[in-house]
């Protein structure tokens, strides 16, 4: 369950087209990322790439742990990963002024003027807790991912400060939840 967004790495390799050889009509397809883990270490199962953009790696992380708790899979690999590699992205980002002119993201504060990019790559492998503690009798994973969009926002990159919160005091209330995580897109709300 890899969370991808953008299409940097497509952008850079099409450029050319005498360079295009046979390995890029599947080597930069962003739904042929997950088949491409299962292919390698020959794994069955659910074999899904999410797209949700900076959100990608949470619906993935959402639904590897559904997929566990159906009984779909025993376990799941679930990762997310940004690499920042073609202008294009940034300079459109820019001009729609959503990125922070001092590439800061201050989410929730009333100084926030955009997000600040980052690359980087994060996987996690998912299974039960209770199959786990048979064999690390430490090692704890989340069990619980709550997900929301909300679409009556005034702009779609920023969320209303209501919603938001309600979502987090349903969250917190549904699930019992000890903490939290959020992102606020480096919006004032």
């Amino acid at each position: 369950f890899p969370g991808l967004m953008n299409r940097d790495y497509e952008i850079i390799t099409s450029r050319a087209v005498s360079e295009i050889n046979h390995y890029d009509g599947t080597g930069t397809a962003m739904s042929i990322a997950a088949n491409r883990v299962s292919f390698t270490f020959n794994l069955t199962g659910p074999s899904l790439t999410v797209d949700t953009a900076c959100s990608s790696f949470l619906f993935a992380l959402h639904y590897a742990l559904r997929a566990i708790k159906s009984g779909d899979c025993e376990a799941a690999i679930c990762g997310g990963v940004n690499c920042i590699i073609d202008p294009r992205t940034f300079v459109s980002l820019s001009k729609a002024k959503m990125i922070s002119p001092e590439g800061i993201s201050k989410p929730f504060s009333k100084k926030a003027d955009g997000y600040g990019r980052g690359e980087g790559c994060g996987v996690v492998f998912l299974k039960p807790l209770k199959k786990v503690r048979l064999l690390v009798q430490q090692l704890e994973i989340s069990q619980v991912v709550c997900l929301n969009f909300v679409s009556s926002a005034l702009i779609m990159t920023i969320p209303e400060l209501f919603f938001q919160i309600k979502f987090k005091i349903d969250e917190a209330f549904l699930k019992n939840l000890c903490t939290s995580s959020s992102t606020g897109k480096g919006s004032h709300i």
